[in-house]
């Protein structure tokens, strides 16, 4: 059963994610089928992977991407917005920032995605988060929730597997239970998910999550089927070198929001990053060549290649 956020039943925003729940106690039986669905390999063909505090959006009609996916999710959240009329759908990986402007900025892909086509109404679909230690992922849902309650459309939430909805207890620790969701454009279906390919650039990508940009970027231009990136900055980082030097474990205990709950390769993943930042501190200079993004088209059998724009 669906929750009406905008002008429905949701007047207010509860300051507790426990008393959401509470009072809209429907959601903990519609996730209970979803919890226990088995992880589903996603490939290349058809793909565009978003990573943390990127977003993007696509329709049926597109010939080139059918799934929209992200994972390695533990307090972060990802969203999926969709127009059931249109088919037009928006996937978004969300860290606490930029949310409010980047969920009216997906709300407004998905509109202007949907103009001149057939009735129907916008729905949304929340997964990730666990009942951590520092409240995290509970903050993170009400922003969310707080974020859509704002639009001026009419907002339907269908899936909220979120916080203690997400939650699950192993050997006495908490742990999500979504790591990484996809959602098929073509008909809609969301379902737990891994991406062994994640696309091009990704430590080029990744390097704003610690370098002070907390902008949320919309990667696809589905006009062009292009896969775009940058331009951006890295803010100053002046240990880098010391920092690159640090055992693998100072980076799963100091550079994450959920050691314990972080996957295989965390640690792997930061240290690439932390090279790209130190061979290319400035990537105004010497990755985007005047100013310009890099663009990327996927071919037939799911590889990304460099174009120009």
């Amino acid at each position: 059963m669906p929750l009406l956020i905008k002008g429905g039943a949701l007047k207010r925003v509860p300051s507790c994610i426990r008393d959401f729940f509470n009072k809209y106690n429907h959601f903990k039986d519609e996730v209970v089928s979803k919890r226990s669905q088995p992880v589903s390999k996603v490939g290349a063909q058809g793909l565009l992977y978003v990573l943390q505090r990127e977003y993007a959006g696509t329709a049926p009609e597109d010939d080139v991407i059918s799934v929209l996916g992200s994972e390695d999710a533990t307090t972060c959240h990802i969203v999926i917005i969709r127009h059931t009329g249109s088919g037009a759908t928006s996937l978004g990986h969300f860290d606490g920032c930029d949310t409010e402007s980047a969920v009216r900025d997906m709300v407004k892909l998905v509109t202007n995605l949907s103009e001149g086509k057939m009735n129907g109404r916008i729905e949304v679909h929340m997964y990730g988060g666990f009942i951590d230690d520092q409240n995290t992922s509970a903050e993170l849902s009400l922003s969310l929730l707080d974020a859509l309650h704002k639009q001026p459309e009419d907002i339907h939430l269908m899936t909220a597997c979120i916080t203690d909805l997400n939650d699950e207890v192993r050997g006495g620790i908490h742990w999500p239970v979504f790591y990484g969701v996809a959602v098929n454009v073509k008909t809609g279906e969301t379902f737990k998910a891994s991406f062994p390919d994640k696309g091009p650039d990704i430590p080029l990508r990744a390097g704003t999550h610690f370098t002070g940009m907390e902008e949320m970027m919309n990667m696809y231009d589905m006009e062009r089927k292009l896969l775009k990136i940058g331009p951006f900055s890295y803010g100053p980082f002046p240990y880098i070198d010391r920092l690159l030097l640090l055992p693998d474990e100072y980076y799963r205990m100091h550079l994450s929001t959920s050691p314990a709950q972080e996957p295989s390769g965390f640690e792997a993943d930061v240290r690439k990053t932390l090279e790209q930042i130190k061979n290319h501190p400035d990537p105004m200079k010497t990755v985007f060549i005047d100013g310009k993004p890099r663009f990327y088209k996927k071919e037939k059998d799911g590889n990304w290649v460099r174009v120009d724009g």
